[in-house]
């Protein structure tokens, strides 16, 4: 309670309002005591009896999600994306025991399972009918039912550390330097271009037909280059020209500029 006497008062809680603690005085409070200001009526704490804990029901979700953090397996997402209201799943991973309900994703209704390398049969109980999944591998029973298979078999862990082990080693410091060019570096001709990079339009034969034969589709490898007409004899203009790709057409674009000035 608060003692308002002279406008200071100390602060003391006894063993039933809280928590069932008891609470000393601080030497500090007792040589310097707080004031306290006007205060709005609060709550007061219940005893520990009178808690009322929740019911953890909503972290027990039937989905499966949380298999993934107790469980030793393959992580698998399995996915109906074929409507209904209440779409569950029951499968031989459990020798077909429990049916576990899918959750609710946009349009489609997804489930994690965590389990061992196999091949496992599944199917799917949409609003309580025997469904299967015609975008996924199935097969038929001797009686005709239809069910999905899972096949975990050929799962390969990523193993993270097994990729450093192609990561070519650091160049020692002793390999660069800070030199300066001599003559000879300026004298060296450019390196050669690759054969396949001389497959251009503008190196093609020109056609002396009134309709020209149409060009093949170009290679991949000279897209996104631009080239100069190497045949610059008596000509009074640089023929630049390049070729991009979109989707699955094919733009040649040739500029013509002059060399007079």
């Amino acid at each position: 309670m608060i003692d308002r006497d002279g406008g200071a008062g100390n602060y003391v809680a006894d063993g039933d309002e809280y928590m069932g603690q008891s609470s000393l005085p601080s030497p500090r409070a007792s040589q310097s005591p707080l004031m306290f200001r006007p205060q709005m009526p609060m709550v007061p704490l219940k005893r520990p009896g009178e808690l009322h804990i929740p019911n953890p029901s909503w972290m027990q979700t039937s989905s499966g999600y949380e298999d993934t953090y107790n469980e030793q397996g393959i992580p698998t997402m399995i996915t109906w994306s074929y409507g209904g209201k209440e779409v569950l799943v029951e499968g031989s991973w459990d020798d077909w025991k429990t049916r576990k309900p899918l959750q609710r994703s946009g349009k489609d209704f997804t489930i994690m399972k965590v389990l061992p390398s196999g091949v496992y049969q599944y199917r799917f109980i949409i609003d309580g009918q025997w469904r299967y999944s015609p975008d996924q591998p199935l097969e038929q029973d001797e009686s005709g039912n239809a069910f999905n298979i899972l096949d975990l078999q050929d799962y390969v862990p990523e193993d993270i550390d097994s990729i450093s082990g192609f990561e070519p080693p650091q160049s020692p410091d002793s390999s660069y330097n800070n030199l300066q060019l001599s003559q000879e570096d300026f004298a060296k001709e450019p390196p050669l271009v690759p054969p396949h990079l001389n497959l251009t339009l503008l190196n093609a034969p020109s056609s002396h037909m009134e309709i020209p034969p149409p060009h093949s589709r170009p290679q991949h490898v000279v897209l996104n280059h631009l080239y100069m007409h190497r045949d610059r004899s008596g000509q009074s203009a640089v023929v630049l020209g390049s070729t991009n790709r979109f989707l699955s057409k094919y733009v040649t674009v040739v500029l013509y500029k002059s060399i007079q000035r």
